[in-house]
């Protein structure tokens, strides 16, 4: 028992010492981007932890910005409407395909999990033509129409809906519950950390969507945040700081969501088995 111990102990060692580095590696990055955006221009190719003067002008630059808090606000607006209708479109049709007998179900799924494969680039070209013939070209309706039918969503909602007991359904059904009625009081409820999931992962897909907007939205003013920051660029030419720190105030709010998400996104990701 003792060397069982031993080993189990020193497996456990191994395996946190893997994930140290792994995570350090993973947030490097980051670290990287928030100094150099404390920097001058003149400093940025110093070595990171140099005593490199730091300021706060490149961030009172950025937030000077004419169209910065334009930006801000329509991605706020555009992410929120979007996760918003997702959830409205996803739960229901997750409680169907995982709980409601009908015919061709199966074959319908199959059809909506092979779009997956398609890459997104693929039908960029068809989707500005379509957007264009529905004039909803340089609008946030043309982010948040496709984002609403997510099938990766559906899927995941689904694997965690045929998770919750048949025997809750049976006694709701036996008390007279319509499907309305135990999706709503059963399977929302219990579903908590799987729908925090989802919004977890739309949000931060949403937030950090560059191509659609890039491609179809062509106002400044109505523009999104991601695609917004190659505007540094263009006003402060070679400015690297300016940029990483209109970069590092972009992903705030997604750090403030995981903070309060944390616990539901960690547990989501247990029971409904998704792999890293």
């Amino acid at each position: 028992m003792g060397k069982e111990k031993l080993t189990k102990d020193k497996a456990s060692i191994l395996y946190a010492a893997i994930m140290w580095v792994l995570a350090l590696v993973c947030i490097y990055p980051f670290i990287m981007m928030v100094l150099i955006s404390f920097r001058n221009q003149g400093d940025v190719y110093l070595p990171l932890f140099s005593r490199a003067r730091m300021t706060f002008a490149n961030y009172m630059q950025v937030l000077r910005t004419r169209y910065f808090g334009n930006w801000y606000w329509n991605t706020f607006r555009t992410v929120t409407v979007s996760i918003f209708f997702r959830l409205i479109v996803t739960i229901p049709a997750s409680y169907a395909f995982s709980r409601m007998r009908f015919r061709g179900g199966a074959l319908i799924l199959s059809i909506l999990v092979a779009t997956m494969m398609v890459p997104t680039e693929a039908t960029m070209v068809s989707r500005y033509l379509y957007f264009k013939k529905l004039g909803i070209l340089n609008s946030s309706l043309s982010i948040v129409l496709p984002e609403i039918a997510e099938v990766f969503y559906l899927v995941l909602l689904i694997e965690f809906f045929r998770a919750i007991p048949e025997e809750l359904i049976e006694a709701a059904k036996m008390d007279g519950a319509s499907h309305i009625t135990i999706m709503g009081r059963i399977f929302v409820p219990l579903s908590g950390p799987a729908i925090a999931t989802a919004i977890l992962f739309s949000f931060i897909n949403i937030w950090n969507n560059f191509v659609d907007p890039f491609l179809f939205i062509n106002n400044t003013s109505k523009q999104l945040l991601t695609p917004a920051l190659k505007f540094f660029q263009s006003s402060g030419g070679a400015n690297i700081p300016m940029q990483l720190a209109g970069a590092s105030l972009s992903v705030v709010p997604i750090i403030v969501l995981f903070v309060f998400t944390q616990k539901f996104f960690v547990a989501g990701i247990a029971s409904s088995g998704i792999k890293g």
